[in-house]
């Protein structure tokens, strides 16, 4: 039993260090009498062979027999009264916490010139997953990029890097038909987005509309087994936008109704993003009653669309008596077990986590309808406000427990769920596209609300709508950019600790 512990010990301390640095194991033979390990070892032509005995507190016979076998003696413990057994020996006697400087002896020894011995493994190296930028001003660190991307040139390399890791054949033609086509696209969204002085609240609805537009051809063409040019995106939106709007139920601009369309430019992204969309009806509805006609997951009011904006949450609470579609996700502390240091070390695929709803609305059936992967809804007492609900999370198959929820994370706010737009849509791009083409429709169409809402009755949704706008123009910027170059962005502002 004692032997075992020291074996473990050893395996720990000695072996995997040893292996670590590429040296050999050539053996490790366990005495019990006297209780130690023999080891010998190679690297590069260098021959090493040490002892490790399970207490310093070992007979005097042992240390002269070891003396004469091992070059260096180790014990699994403190030197306790060292001198009184290991008297008479040529041979260094140390702790096994000093094995490592021994060991980058070693290492240096048989080394051969700058290089270590043995053969070189070959790795199959790739590029990075995330670009990881750093600037005074984030944002115009992203707009770097992205102007950089607006380069023929530049975009024909990213394309062929993409092409090349997702191992997908494309020709120089099609590279470069691709690369124009995105190119083009990311200068329009340049273009739409530039902010001038003076520029009205009508101006920046309709130009972030479409420049989201334009990002989001640029991010179909960037893939390589997205549309092969622009002009293949520009006949879709030949068919309308694939949405549309009707007066809601009520008077007032948060009750108008956003419906998705089979056939335009919506869609076609949707589809791109590997979404379904069967249940989108190919017919607009014309008048309120018309959406009895379709499915009621085909169709939202501009109110449920902001109520899926996180960074607006305070806006929206002030304004709305509605529920939130969004709740902050954190690791649940109290519910989840300690991994233990001699336990069974296997991942669990459930863990438990706290949804957080601030707004102190939602209620057990709410939670329900934001993601298939939670289960075990429980509400549980919240310090400081709002209501908390722990969820078991199933992540079967995943690294990290929340890969198995669609979170989103912005500048403004972190690891937020929102519950799907149309039922499937959970990219919050998207959602704020949708959100966009319905004010451009009342910017453009509907002047007898937007006056009401510029210097009207509906005077109180003009703040909503201009911190909106503002999120949109620091966070679309960087989603897109994500979704092009096919990385995670991390941008942090020098001397930031996170």
């Amino acid at each position: 039993m004692r032997l075992g512990m020291l074996e473990q010990d050893v395996d720990r301390k000695f072996l995997e260090p040893l292996r670590t640095h590429g040296w050999s194991i050539s053996s490790v033979r366990s005495i019990p009498e006297g209780e130690y390990l023999l080891i010998e070892v190679e690297r590069g032509g260098h021959h090493h062979k040490i002892a490790v005995l399970k207490s310093s507190a070992t007979a005097n016979p042992v240390y002269r027999r070891l003396a004469t076998e091992v070059e260096h003696i180790f014990v699994n413990g403190q030197l306790w009264q060292l001198a009184s057994y290991a008297y008479g020996i040529d041979k260094p006697v140390s702790t096994a916490d000093d094995f490592q400087q021994v060991l980058i002896g070693w290492n240096s020894a048989s080394a051969d010139g700058k290089f270590a011995p043995g053969p070189q493994i070959s790795i199959d190296a790739k590029p990075p997953k995330d670009r990881r930028l750093l600037a005074e001003a984030p944002i115009e660190a992203i707009w770097l990029r992205l102007r950089q991307l607006a380069s023929v040139t530049l975009a024909r390399k990213l394309v062929e890097a993409r092409a090349r890791e997702a191992k997908i054949a494309l020709d120089a033609d099609a590279l470069n038909t691709k690369a124009q086509g995105m190119a083009f696209s990311l200068r329009n969204a340049i273009d739409y987005f530039n902010v001038r002085d003076g520029q009205n609240v009508s101006q920046r609805v309709l130009n972030l509309y479409y420049g989201s537009m334009s990002f989001a051809f640029a991010e179909m063409l960037a893939a390589p087994s997205g549309p092969g040019a622009l002009s293949q995106i520009e006949e879709s939106t030949k068919q309308g936008h694939g949405l549309g709007t009707v007066d809601g139920e009520k008077e007032g601009l948060e009750h108008i109704v956003v419906n998705a369309i089979a056939t335009g430019f919506f869609p076609t992204w949707i589809k791109f993003l590997g979404l379904p969309t069967d249940a989108f009806p190919r017919q607009k509805p014309k008048v309120y009653g018309d959406l009895s006609k379709q499915a009621a997951t085909t169709w939202v009011t501009i109110e449920q669309l902001f109520a899926r904006i996180p960074e607006v949450a305070d806006l929206f609470t002030d304004i709305f008596e509605s529920k939130p579609a969004w709740v902050t996700v954190a690791y649940d502390q109290s519910a989840n077990k300690m991994p233990s240091l001699h336990g069974n070390r296997e991942q669990p695929n459930t863990t438990y986590a706290l949804l957080v709803d601030d707004s102190a609305r939602l209620m057990r059936d709410d939670i329900a309808e934001f993601a298939e992967a939670i289960s075990e809804i429980t509400e549980v007492a919240a310090e400081g406000g709002g209501r908390h609900f722990r969820v078991a999370v199933n992540h079967a198959g995943k690294k990290i427990w929340w890969e198995a929820l669609s979170l989103h994370d912005s500048p403004f706010e972190r690891r937020a769920m929102i519950r799907p737009l149309f039922e499937v849509v959970g990219e919050y791009r998207a959602i704020c596209v949708v959100l966009l083409y319905a004010l451009s429709i009342v910017v453009r169409y509907r002047p007898s609300v937007w006056r009401r809402v510029q210097e009207g009755d509906l005077d109180h949704m003009r703040v909503l709508i201009e911190a909106f706008l503002a999120v949109v123009e620091r966070v679309l910027p960087e989603q897109f950019l994500e979704a092009i170059t096919g990385q995670r962005v991390f941008v942090k502002q020098p001397g930031a600790f996170f």
